[in-house]
């Protein structure tokens, strides 16, 4: 064999595994974006299901607690009926805070190939941990206020002003007042982001 064609071989064999090196790696960049932009949709539907579920179940306590409520024993009803939306509520704000908090790790990550072609995620992740915690307290001062509302029902008529004065006003106000921070947080976040 001449030694031109050593040569030729030599350099058709780094050729062939060269472009044996790039098509491997080709596929694996493919097969990594497919399977990122399978689970980014799958994770989205979530969260989009999970905060649609959140919304309708706190309209549903809203709508009871926000009607016109004209002595205790309305409140008493009212609270009655809010006691299991709270359970539910619960249980779907865990969902979402899980699922926000997964939606964040993956986008903090350093292997995403979406970066290469599509812009950063606008989410304030700051305001949305602070959305969630505000709620979360809101879903606590609720259930403080049912239990309020439970032991006054217990109470002999002369005793319950007394007691919604001293123990159930002040939780109403904290709500009120997590209702207002809950508004203002949620107006720093654009129609995008929401």
């Amino acid at each position: 064999m001449l030694p031109m064609e050593k040569e030729r071989r030599g350099t058709f064999s780094w050729v062939l595994a060269a472009t044996a090196a790039v098509l491997v790696l080709v596929s694996v960049f493919a097969l990594t974006f497919a399977v990122q932009e399978h689970n980014d949709r799958v994770l989205s539907e979530e969260v989009t299901e999970s905060a649609s579920e959140l919304q309708e179940t706190g309209a549903r306590i809203t709508s009871i607690r926000d009607t016109n409520m004209k002595d205790m024993n309305d409140y008493v009803r009212a609270f009655s009926e809010i006691v299991p939306l709270l359970d539910t509520y619960d249980r779907e704000l865990r969902r979402i805070t899980e699922l926000y908090g997964e939606s964040r790790v993956r986008e903090r990550s350093h292997l995403r190939v979406n970066r290469l072609y599509r812009k950063p995620h606008l989410t304030n992740w700051d305001t949305l941990s602070e959305i969630l915690d505000i709620t979360r307290a809101l879903s606590n001062v609720m259930r403080q206020e049912a239990s309020i509302l439970q032991n006054m029902a217990q109470l002999p008529e002369r005793e319950r002003m007394q007691f919604w004065h001293e123990q159930y006003l002040p939780l109403e106000a904290q709500e009120k007042g997590l209702r207002a921070r809950l508004f203002i947080v949620g107006q720093r976040m654009s129609p995008i982001e929401q």
